[in-house]
């Protein structure tokens, strides 16, 4: 049971947080001259859901006093994350919640059955070294997370309040209101989280540059988990008019998300039924018949949202807010935990200085959701465009697959986020076109055509490019972060001068 807490910030919100604050941020005393309780804390997080309590208990655990706000959504209405890698279970177990984790009525994952629509054949991806992700309805998984956090000593837990200003944010500290119980308070902070979902309004308070590209419209029922061929495997159902993923959530039940084109609504899957003849027989069924009863479908926009930087001044962006792609490859949860193990890891190596934590937290999150914004974007074309060079590129992932076991873990690895390196996403999809032009050749392999080759190069190219150029950055990050120290301890003593280039870690 939650209890909100009060709405005012408790007197063991840290002395020693009032005495920085009053000591760096002198001006800030008199803010409050138009209303509302003035409060102190070492950090503000934004958003109550998966992102929000894993930060709250990733900085907990480093004695931070924390005040958590929770906008209070009905997470039972919300289509949202529900399936979770084996690095995400990992991580949840080494922020402290291994009871919620082993609490849940999760499922198992074990990894992943890909359906191909033409020609119609199936392939299971195991996830590597024999790990087990699980799959639980959104609001099963998030409310105990919500729940437990809420009982961590030093965490403060307010529910449907939101922030609804940041009045002055720099390396010092933050000053912002938020809305909680009818009024509005204003509270002083060394360190402000925005965890508040993709269309993040801490960010655009903050001033922080947005890329925002809806994608498609994402509709999901549930149905009988018996519909599903596969029942401890996620399900990929690829090549066909629209793409679909299913998993369980709860014994007897599965979701189906299917990705339709943007503007479509349920009535959309009711005049054109042949959308869905890439699901088998049974599961397509029995999708038509969710259509038809209650509760209603819940529908969501599927949109990319990539902020330009994730931290300015005393706040950072995490989950979510920080960047979103499409959910086909279920990775978003998995990515905000590691979020928040990466600002853990930054602040406690880095005491005392805030923003050179948020510095290193940047460069530490940021191979793996290069690649994880760069694998989404590749396989959702993949898997949902319909043109001639995307189902030559759909029969060369076919044909790697049948023809490289480690191939097919490979791309598990990449997937599940295992291999955050966009080097090895880059060699994979080059192996990818390499088979699809090998599939165009061989007589008794998934199909294709020679005439397809131009038009695959053509659509190839600029992704293969853009993978190859972030392998090159991501190899010169690491030069960087080999290098940068010994050159400025090399310059402290006076026998080099380190290039501007070393100056920033951006």
């Amino acid at each position: 049971m939650l209890h909100p807490a009060p709405s005012c910030l408790p007197p063991r919100a840290c002395g020693a947080a009032h005495e920085w604050i009053s000591r760096s941020m002198p001006d800030m005393e008199s803010a409050n001259a138009s209303g509302g309780h003035v409060g102190d804390t070492e950090v503000v997080i934004a958003g109550g859901g998966p992102a929000g309590c894993a930060v709250a208990a990733a900085l907990s655990d480093l004695g931070w006093s924390v005040l958590l706000l929770d906008a209070g959504v009905d997470r039972h209405k919300q289509l949202a994350g529900e399936l979770l890698h084996p690095t995400g279970v990992r991580d949840l177990r080494a922020m402290g919640f291994g009871d919620v984790v082993d609490g849940w009525a999760a499922h198992p994952v074990k990894g992943f059955a890909v359906r191909f629509h033409a020609p119609a054949r199936t392939l299971v991806l195991p996830y590597g070294r024999g790990c087990t992700g699980l799959s639980l309805e959104h609001a099963a998984l998030t409310l105990p997370l919500l729940e437990a956090v809420s009982r961590r000593r030093n965490v403060t837990l307010l529910t449907r309040a939101r922030v609804t200003a940041v009045e002055h944010n720099c390396e010092r500290g933050v000053r912002l209101r938020y809305s909680h119980a009818g009024a509005e308070h204003t509270v002083h902070a060394r360190l402000l989280v925005a965890a508040d979902g993709r269309a993040s309004p801490v960010r655009r308070m903050l001033g922080i540059a947005e890329h925002h590209q809806r994608l498609s419209t994402m509709l999901g029922v549930t149905v009988d988990s018996d519909c599903l061929t596969h029942p401890e495997h996620g399900h990929q159902f690829v090549g066909g008019a629209v793409h679909a993923l299913a998993y369980t959530i709860q014994p007897g039940v599965a979701r189906v998300m299917v990705d339709l084109p943007l503007g479509s609504t349920a009535r959309t899957l009711k005049e054109r039924p042949e959308l869905l003849l890439a699901l088998p027989s049974r599961l397509r069924e029995a999708v038509w018949r969710a259509l038809e009863e209650r509760p209603a479908v819940r529908m969501a926009s599927n949109d990319d949202w990539l902020a330009e930087t994730v931290w300015m001044g005393s706040a950072v962006l995490v989950g979510d807010a920080a960047a979103c792609c499409h959910p086909l490859t279920a990775s978003g949860m998995a990515s905000a935990f590691h979020d928040a193990r990466a600002l853990q890891e930054s602040l406690d190596r880095h005491p005392g200085h805030v923003a050179r934590a948020l510095e290193h937290y940047a460069h530490a999150r940021r191979p793996a959701q290069r690649t994880r914004v760069a694998l989404a974007s590749a396989l959702y074309s993949a898997f949902a465009r319909q043109d001639e060079a995307m189902h030559a590129l759909r029969m060369g992932l076919l044909h790697y697959w049948e023809h490289s076991p480690g191939g097919a873990r490979a791309s598990m690895a990449l997937l599940s986020s295992e291999e955050p390196r966009m080097r090895v996403m880059a060699r994979e999809y080059l192996r990818v076109v390499l088979h699809a032009f090998a599939a165009m050749l061989s007589p008794n392999g998934p199909g294709g055509s020679l005439r397809s080759a131009a038009p695959l190069l053509r659509s190839a190219g600029p992704p293969l490019r853009g993978t190859v150029a972030s392998a090159v950055e991501q190899v010169g990050s690491w030069l960087h972060r080999r290098v940068r120290r010994p050159v400025y301890t090399l310059a402290r003593a006076g026998w080099a001068s380190p290039r501007r280039a070393f100056a920033s870690n951006r």
